[in-house]
């Protein structure tokens, strides 16, 4: 879903003839040929004739990115091209690629529309429009310029794809799964197509089919990283672990560093019936937090959906709250079954309904009567994010909640400071322990984060508390972000990472503390390592990229 680079072999449409047109054909076509050198040479050499020629000035400058030497000194070739002539289109086109790789996305978005504005009939420049707005989380605008490129010829089959990516994020996904289809009918080796659909196959429960186009990527592509971890989860889904592992082992063979794939394969060989789920209810902030929401929010004609039914106790507070109906859905055959015993016991199950379904696979009129008044989970972890969190609430949004729905919780801020923490260290990650390298043991790690108690786990924190990211769940989030965020270091030391805590605001007024230190607080706090300690000095300000992805919040020094 990259922005495709293109050139002009002439690069000055209808001025007058241009002398060194041969050579810049010649240019370009070595430059597709794979013979960098080669172009490199021509098109310096036509520049040290006519130093003013931007044509041959843009050329060089994608050779440049091309040959390894950088963006930057990419960018300053482009740049000097753009001043010579502004009015050529795929010179911007240029500069935004280089922009979008450098996640500079609201500069590559304005260099991607001003080559529209130049070009309106340039597909490349429509679909690469496209793709920054997605970036952006502008996915209406997106759609629309995905649809503009292919309403032009000739349209690049990858717009086909990138539309299928737009209405997937929309919740439109029997228009995304024909676009995913035809993209591979024109191109049956579009390996991003494969995996885009597989990826929604699977999020639409059909696991076996969604194999089937995992496995043709990575035959297609066998460098196609993301196709390996996708394809371990179906398998694992198919309760066929050995696969999965196996696959993940071919993979990490080709991408030992590749945090996706040891992120899969910690979150395989870790995966075991959820043991959560009784500190969970014994949890009495979290369970007043959710009843008192509910209380307060729950009217006698509501219909309430919950995602995620666990052990049925947020069910049953919505129902003892005076829910008309409540529709919980949860995708764990052997936990429903326990959740629709605890509510028959408790004489609430002419009002609650338990779907062992994806909240992705309930059907309206079916399993959900109608768009629902009320929107009631607990799909967090640990570090707040859990895998999938942001797509299923959007799904959610979009096709199973009214448009002014309540939803408990509404919001989420998560807050964290710099920490030391010398016993947990030892295990984050796995080195050497009594003497010996016991690093292979890594892989048996949870992914992601660990649990750090800070009312009684031994620590030192070294900055004061900064606010690290919001979210609003009423609102389309992003399903990426980065930011940097500054440390001030109040106490010098050794610095393992970033231990953080999210305040769950269920409204305008109730909100849960996952700081708390109450020993019955089962989420506690998170902490995420660093690959190495930092040193840290009193006074300093440590810079530190803060992101989160549709699996996870994660810290990196800057």
């Amino acid at each position: 879903m990259a922005p495709e680079e293109t050139f002009d072999s002439d690069g000055r449409g209808d001025t007058p003839v241009d002398p060194h047109a041969a050579n810049l054909v010649a240019a370009g076509a070595a430059l597709e040929a794979g013979r960098v050198e080669e172009a490199s040479r021509i098109c310096s050499a036509i520049i040290a004739e006519d130093p003013a020629h931007a044509p041959a000035i843009h050329l060089l400058g994608i050779i440049t990115y091309q040959s390894g030497a950088g963006v930057a000194a990419a960018l300053e070739l482009v740049e000097r091209a753009i001043a010579l002539d502004p009015n050529q289109s795929k010179f911007y086109v240029s500069r935004g690629a280089l922009r979008y790789a450098e996640d500079l996305d609201q500069e590559a978005a304005a260099d991607f529309h001003r080559a529209t504005q130049l070009s309106p009939d340039d597909s490349m420049a429509w679909n690469n429009l496209g793709n920054a707005l997605l970036r952006l989380n502008q996915v209406e605008d997106a759609e629309l310029a995905f649809r503009r490129a292919l309403g032009r010829q000739p349209a690049p089959v990858s717009a086909i794809n990138n539309l299928g990516v737009a209405l997937k994020r929309r919740g439109q996904f029997d228009k995304a799964l024909i676009c995913f289809r035809e993209a591979i009918i024109h191109d049956p080796t579009y390996v991003d197509a494969h995996v885009n659909l597989g990826e929604l196959l699977y999020q639409m429960d059909d696991v076996a089919a969604a194999e089937e186009y995992f496995r043709r990527a990575v035959e297609l592509d066998p460098d196609c990283a993301p196709a390996y971890a996708s394809l371990s989860q179906v398998l694992h889904d198919q309760h066929k672990p050995e696969e999965a592992l196996d696959i993940l082992r071919q993979g990490l063979g080709r991408f030992p560093d590749d945090p996706d794939l040891q992120f899969a394969q910690r979150l395989q060989l870790s995966s075991v019936i959820p043991a959560w789920h009784l500190p969970m209810i014994n949890d009495s902030e979290r369970n007043e937090a959710y009843s008192a929401a509910l209380r307060r929010n729950v009217r006698p004609d509501d219909l309430v959906l919950e995602i995620g039914t666990g052990s049925g106790i947020v069910a049953m507070m919505a129902a003892r709250a005076g829910a008309r109906r409540v529709v919980t859905c949860e995708v764990l055959p052997a936990i429903a079954e326990l959740a629709k015993s605890v509510i028959a016991r408790n004489g609430y199950d002419d009002r609650i309904s338990v779907i062992v379904k994806k909240s992705t696979q309930l059907k309206l009129g079916e399993d959900l009567p109608e768009r629902a008044d009320l929107f009631v989970s607990e799909l967090i972890n640990v570090g707040l994010l859990a895998p999938g969190m942001i797509s299923v609430i959007r799904h959610a949004r979009e096709n199973l909640l009214k448009p002014d729905a309540r939803i408990i919780p509404q919001a989420a801020r998560v807050s964290g400071c710099l920490l030391r923490c010398d016993h947990l260290a030892r295990i984050n990650p796995v080195r050497e322990i009594a003497g010996f390298d016991m690093s292979p043991m890594d892989a048996m790690r949870s992914p992601g984060y660990a649990q750090i108690d800070l009312g009684v786990d031994p620590h030192q924190r070294l900055s004061d508390e900064v606010e690290i990211f919001g979210f609003d769940f009423r609102t389309d989030l992003a399903e990426k972000a980065s930011h940097r965020v500054a440390f001030r270091v109040t106490d010098g030391g050794i610095c393992h990472g970033v231990a953080f805590w999210f305040d769950l605001h269920m409204d305008d007024e109730i909100v849960y503390h996952s700081a708390s230190k109450t020993r019955t607080n089962h989420w506690k706090q998170a902490m995420h390592f660093f690959t190495q300690p930092v040193e840290v000095v009193a006074g300093q300000v440590l810079t530190v990229t803060a992101g989160y992805d549709n699996t996870r919040i994660f810290f990196n020094p800057a």
